[in-house]
């Protein structure tokens, strides 16, 4: 008796596969490694069953929004600084279902615009050393990720991006992300 119930409970857990949705709409808090380093996302997939209940293909569209103020103040003098980026990507994702986790990994391509203002009062004379400006770049970008299909319609995900974007100033040449969220299956 001990048995039967060990081999059922590993095969509800590796064997149990959710319903597979066609369409995922996802939100997501997200942490990078650059400036401004926290921000939300959300986005949108579409999936196509390639081998059915194991591996699934998506296009997804995504697009994340970033904002941070820093601000400096003595008796005297007073800094401030609002970096804000937002970006649109496109890209292809593989999930495939190992029981109650669905890791998944995909690539695509993006384009982001960043945006910095600064301001510098209490000093005539001096000019600011971070330099206001804006700038905007193509990108491409690696994912993996995992959700958790414990419940229908709803899955919690956790995935990191990498991302390398082309001829920038005022954005680096590539950093990180971690997006932590909710995705609504249907």
């Amino acid at each position: 008796m001990k048995k039967i119930v060990t081999i059922l409970l590993l095969l509800g857990a590796f064997g149990y596969s959710q319903a597979q949705a066609q369409y995922i709409l996802g939100a997501s808090y997200e942490v990078r490694s650059d400036e401004p380093t926290t921000g939300f996302g959300l986005h949108f997939q579409n999936n196509f069953s390639v081998i059915p209940m194991l591996l699934d293909v998506g296009i997804r569209f995504q697009t994340s929004f970033y904002n941070e103020k820093y601000s400096f103040s003595t008796e005297s003098i007073s800094f401030e600084r609002e970096d804000t980026s937002y970006d649109f990507g496109l890209g292809l994702i593989a999930t495939v279902g190992v029981g109650l986790i669905a890791p998944y990994a995909g690539v695509g391509l993006g384009y982001e615009v960043f945006d910095r203002t600064s301001t510098l009062l209490g000093v005539p004379g001096v000019g600011i050393e971070d330099p206001d400006g804006d700038d905007s770049g193509l990108y491409y970008y690696g994912a993996i990720g995992a959700g958790i299909s414990a419940i229908p319609f709803v899955r919690p995900f956790v995935e990191y991006r990498y991302r390398g974007i082309s001829g920038s100033d005022f954005m680096p040449s590539s950093y990180g992300t971690w997006a932590f969220g909710l995705q609504l299956r249907f």
